[in-house]
């Protein structure tokens, strides 16, 4: 008898499917693909690695960081909706205006353009980097009470949480792609007008997923319903879309960063693509997340965590620098 080889892919109804043997010979071909070489703002591209949606960023300068007034708008809104304190004296408050001391001073920034992943990696998307070998799983699959998280079927949309900044910079690399840096990151979602929140000026509680009234943890806002107790799925919130389109960055995840963490490193950024500090046990993450006020839905508030440390609230996105040929 003859033997048979096996084809590299299969049809099935018109389709063409591709078996993971094929898959793992073609992603280094796939990690490269490029987006066009020209785009404009409101243009999308499929990264072909793991199939998620980019919005293209163009270029430009914007303010980054905040001014004195920013500050007392956000020390207000943390006095507004920030409630849970646990080592408060009485009727003292919970917030205080040094918090907000490592987003000064107001500083311009100039940045090329770049590609951004619409939404946060969603748990579908990192399993198929775990089974590719290529990342590891995350370290609490679970959640709260929840005894799976990471693998049921009914949350593969949602954002992938309890990631390492080592774990979400592997997972990017492995899909041809990087970490956005901090400026990045607070551009994408503030905008050359340099917006308090990704839609406008003022908080709105129905356009992100965050600690509204059905949220069970300590402080949360009760003048709101999101409709999610936790996580939701990742671009849920059309509404809360940033000028570029990408969705989440206020809320569902907060998102690692590719910088290290320095308290005045603002003091000393360049003012063209900044990366951050050469060096710093702590990286960045930024955005709010599905159990968070709405101080941290802010586009200036800054959070940092070690590198290795993983958290219920963390997830991250995807970016690379435009296409030049």
């Amino acid at each position: 008898m003859k033997s048979r080889t096996a084809l590299p892919w299969i049809v099935l109804g018109g389709i063409v499917l591709l078996s993971v043997a094929t898959v793992a010979v073609l992603r280094p071909l796939l990690t490269r693909a490029a987006p066009p070489a020209t785009a404009a703002l409101g243009d999308t591209w499929m990264r072909p690695a793991d199939e998620a949606t980019m919005v293209y960023v163009p270029g430009g300068t914007f303010t980054m960081g905040s001014d004195d007034a920013r500050v007392d708008f956000l020390s207000a809104i943390c006095s507004e909706y920030n409630r849970a304190c646990y080592t408060c004296s009485p009727g003292r408050s919970v917030c205080h205006r040094q918090w907000f001391d490592d987003e000064q001073p107001a500083h311009q920034v100039t940045l090329d353009a770049f590609w951004l992943d619409r939404t946060e990696v969603t748990n579908a998307q990192y399993a198929a980097c775990v089974a590719a070998g290529a990342c590891s799983l995350p370290s609490e699959t679970g959640f709260y009470l929840r005894s799976d998280y990471f693998h049921a079927s009914d949350y593969a949309s949602h954002p992938v949480l309890y990631v390492s900044w080592q774990q979400a910079a592997g997972y990017c690399e492995w899909a041809g792609a990087r970490l956005p840096t901090e400026a990045e990151w607070e551009y994408a979602a503030a905008g050359p007008d340099g917006l308090n929140f990704p839609w406008g000026d003022e908080f709105d509680g129905t356009r992100l997923n965050f600690c509204d009234d059905g949220c069970w943890l300590p402080g949360s806002a009760s003048a709101w319903h999101d409709g999610f107790e936790e996580t939701a799925p990742a671009g849920g919130f059309p509404a809360g879309a940033s000028w570029a389109g990408a969705l989440d960055l206020a809320g569902n995840a907060a998102e690692w960063v590719a910088d290290c963490y320095a308290a005045d490193y603002y003091v000393q950024s360049p003012a063209l693509n900044p990366q951050g500090p050469a060096s710093g046990d702590n990286r960045v993450y930024r955005g709010g997340a599905w159990g968070l006020q709405p101080l941290y839905a802010s586009t200036r508030y800054r959070s940092f965590k070690p590198a290795d440390e993983t958290n219920i609230y963390v997830g991250f996105r995807c970016t690379r620098s435009a296409y030049v040929r």
